[in-house]
């Protein structure tokens, strides 16, 4: 009986002694619900403050979100770090520029956070409950580059203002607790790295040359021509490009007469057209632009705007001159001269003067036959210019020869 007693109040005082515990609510999930980190194609050191981790740039921006609600109290830190890779410094190994880490605050709602929010003079943020809440912030530097290193790195880009060649991953960590004091995990994270590189100029291929004194040696053979160009890789750049006539007797350089009028854009006001979808060849368009006559002269140049840190920075192709060939009345049909459109002269550049002839010219096999207006390209349906198109990119060698069936 004193044993069963014993058993009995040791079970009583664990019993008590379990209820009298701190009970402690599961961990908090706090995630990256919206956002992200931004690229640019160039990064001004300007934009940067080292020394206390303070931006003016919008580097990434993030939304915290509690997928437990906030019914049960939800604690956060944040952690962030900047590294790079730089040959060109002679950093081959992944090196910290930055670490910063906020001390716990809580969060009452969501809440966005901005790079330009973590720095050691940021001490309030708002949330996005009606009405915010204010959060009380206090972030730290828990390493940086040595002075030495730091140094090296400024030295390099004191001429440029431009942070040097070389990789740069940018690293965002949440933790999360149900307390202060209790125990932070890692719910979630965010990481990205950037390949920074010296802009390297807009090279010119086709059509034409940057050469004024012979346009014979840059003759083409359409009105319709394809331009094309080449850059480096660049993420967010877009391209502009503007097309003018030179005239002999009114202009002297080629920068004169890219300065005047241009056939492309048409509105004046413009200056440049956007060419839509960043790529880096585009075809002169046969409505809404001033039509390129056989004969002519003109010159063309491309821009390329490109996001940075300080705002969008433009780089400036050379200016290509071209002629365009007079083609005129050539293949005779029926007896009597037949005008060359945009199809034909582009298809008579395609198959070289004499296989042209052979075909369309007097007793060839396509003697007669010129271009309906019907054209169809995988089994839909294109026109006239697109057909055309096609042509002077098999010309310039973008693209293999195709199957074509003509229907009589």
């Amino acid at each position: 009986m004193h044993n069963k007693n014993r058993i009995k109040n040791l079970f009583i005082t664990i019993f008590i002694a379990l209820c009298c515990l701190p009970r402690y609510s599961t961990a908090q999930t706090v995630t990256f619900s919206e956002g992200d980190i931004f690229e640019y194609a160039t990064y001004y050191i300007g934009n940067f403050n080292i020394q206390t981790g303070e931006s003016d740039v919008q580097m990434f921006r993030y939304k915290l979100s509690s997928e437990d609600g906030y019914e049960n109290d939800v604690f956060v830190k944040l952690w962030f770090r900047i590294s790079m890779i730089s040959p060109a410094l002679g950093i081959d190994a992944d090196k910290t520029l930055i670490i910063l880490e906020t001390d716990p605050f809580q969060l009452r709602a969501d809440l966005w956070i901005d790079s330009r929010d973590l720095s050691t003079s940021t001490t309030t943020l708002y949330d996005n409950s009606i009405p915010p809440n204010s959060v009380n912030i206090s972030a730290q530097i828990i390493e940086k580059i040595n002075p030495g290193e730091f140094e090296q790195l400024l030295a390099a880009i004191l001429t440029t203002g431009k942070l040097a060649d070389g990789e740069y991953t940018f690293r965002v960590i949440v933790t999360s607790s149900e307390s202060e004091t209790g125990t932070f995990v890692t719910p979630d994270e965010v990481e990205k790295t950037f390949i920074v590189r010296t802009p390297s100029a807009l090279s010119l291929e086709s059509p034409g040359s940057s050469a004024l004194a012979d346009s014979s040696e840059n003759e083409i053979f359409t009105t319709y021509p394809v331009f094309n160009w080449s850059s480096q890789t660049c993420t967010g750049c877009d391209y502009y490009l503007r097309v003018a006539e030179f005239k002999s007797s009114y202009h002297s350089t080629l920068d004169e007469a890219i300065e005047d009028e241009t056939t492309y854009p048409f509105n004046q006001s413009e200056g440049w057209k956007l060419v839509e979808g960043g790529v880096s060849t585009f075809q002169y368009p046969a409505s809404g632009v001033y039509p390129l006559e056989m004969g002519g002269l003109y010159v063309w140049q491309v821009k390329e705007s490109r996001p940075t840190t300080s705002g969008n920075e433009d780089i400036i192709s050379e200016i290509y001159l071209f002629k365009i060939a007079v083609l005129g009345r050539e293949v005779e049909s029926f007896g009597e001269t037949q005008e060359l459109g945009p199809l034909l002269q582009s298809l008579k550049q395609a198959l070289g003067d004499g296989q042209f002839t052979a075909l369309f010219g007097s007793n060839g096999d396509l003697e007669g036959y010129s271009p309906t207006g019907r054209f169809t390209l995988n089994g839909e349906t294109v026109d006239e210019t697109s057909a055309t198109g096609i042509i002077t990119q098999i010309i310039n060698g973008n693209i293999p020869d195709i199957d074509v069936q003509v229907e009589e």
